[in-house]
């Protein structure tokens, strides 16, 4: 399978783009034209910077994840009160705190009312995640609405908290980096010059760490600026070329010897996992809920396993047996969604082994943290402890010189 960005105009005369995963150009075509799309443009591989251009803008609309999250429960709660669709947006509309808010329920109200759907809805505004979509219009179809809505409003308010946790938890070690950036910026430029007039002349009797020092100021004080311009330019250009195709390529071939990339691995196996039980539960098929699982995880590495994945399910393999054959996905998931397809729980399954890799990879990511504060502290005392040392050695070593 591979992934096509596709430039196409509808019935209205209206241009979008979309992502569409095909065998070929010619069959993405044909699902273009089954969605009613007429192709303009159909790419594939890493974005040239002429097409990123060419890109809409989107402006969010107010429904961050954990808004998202909490407009699909509260909808979950009157739908399961008996109040129809359209009446439960309604009065969601009235409630609502922001004026974008308001507008984008009811936009969505209005496209409700024409008889487009919730699924149909949701999906014109763009706003909402496709697997939310894939899962309203199952739930749409088996009557089941309120069920699913309150399955991923979970799913979502989980998602919003682990994000949570995981910035708050870096918060404090990005803070002291900064910290000890700027204390070093400022002794440098501020402080060890003050002693300059009194070193002149003695180089011969300064010790080899104020050496040090002096130089290491008169080097921020004179190419700082470049030296740190040049450095973001050359982080820029970096990150430009992992965005492209031959950067991907080469950060997927070299990702499994990165360190971190386990941790990672183990992470996203259990969003992945987690994910794919909500859409099952909630009546997709493996063959549909694959997919929708996929877009939502941000390792361009995992997707094209996964569509890999996908091409041998479709060619008879097991869900368990395809995820195991890949290099990416943890050997123990992979055995108990074995045992969920051979029990018939497979959803049930597929979250119990969210649940044992997501906590693994929180416990490894808290013990991380945990030694990342009293280090980041030990550095910053210890960076600036260095440069007030050189300064005092060599104050000592002139005292010294003239006694």
């Amino acid at each position: 399978m591979t992934e096509y960005r596709c430039l196409s105009v509808d019935g209205t005369g209206k241009k979008s783009w979309q992502n569409i995963d095909a065998l070929d150009e010619q069959a993405c075509i044909q699902i273009m034209m089954a969605r009613g799309h007429t192709p303009l443009q159909v790419n594939s591989g890493g974005m040239s910077l002429s097409e990123r251009l060419q890109q809409p803008i989107t402006f969010s609309f107010g429904a961050g994840l954990s808004e998202q999250a909490l407009i699909l429960n509260q909808l979950a709660l009157l739908v399961h009160s008996g109040l129809p669709v359209d009446r439960s947006l309604d009065l969601l509309r009235d409630q609502a705190g922001k004026a974008r808010q308001r507008q984008l329920l009811g936009d969505i109200l209005e496209q409700v009312k024409e008889g487009k759907g919730l699924a149909g809805a949701l999906e014109s505004r763009r706003i909402f995640p496709n697997y939310v979509i894939g899962v309203i219009r199952s739930s749409e179809r088996s009557g089941k609405l309120g069920e699913a809505l309150t399955s991923l409003s979970k799913r979502m308010t989980k998602a919003t908290e682990t994000r949570s946790k995981l910035i708050t938890a870096l918060t404090y070690p990005v803070a002291v980096l900064l910290a000890t950036v700027a204390a070093l910026i400022i002794v440098l430029t501020s402080v060890v010059p003050q002693f300059e007039p009194i070193f002149e002349g003695q180089d011969e009797n300064l010790p080899a760490l104020t050496h040090f020092v002096l130089s290491l100021s008169d080097f921020v004080g004179d190419y700082g600026a470049s030296f740190l311009s040049a450095m973001l330019l050359a982080a820029l250009a970096l990150w430009l070329f992992l965005k492209s195709e031959s950067g991907q390529k080469m950060l997927s071939n070299f990702a499994p010897h990165l360190p971190g990339m386990k941790l990672r691995d183990q992470y996203l196996a259990g969003q992945f996992t987690g994910l794919l039980a909500t859409l099952i539960g909630n009546g997709l098929t493996v063959v549909r809920a694959l997919p929708l699982a996929r877009e939502t995880l941000p390792s361009r590495r995992w997707k094209r396993e996964l569509a890999e994945v996908e091409t041998r399910i479709r060619e008879g393999s097991r869900l368990s047996y395809a995820l195991e054959a890949t290099s990416i996905f943890p050997r123990t998931a992979s055995r108990l969604i074995e045992v969920g397809e051979r029990t018939g729980k497979l959803g049930e399954t597929c979250g119990h082994a969210s649940k044992i890799m997501s906590d693994t990879a929180a416990a490894r990511i808290e013990r991380i943290v945990s030694l990342v504060n009293p280090i980041a502290i030990i550095a910053l005392g210890g960076l600036v402890a260095l440069l007030v040392a050189g300064v005092m050695l060599g104050i000592f070593a002139l005292g010294d010189f003239a006694g």
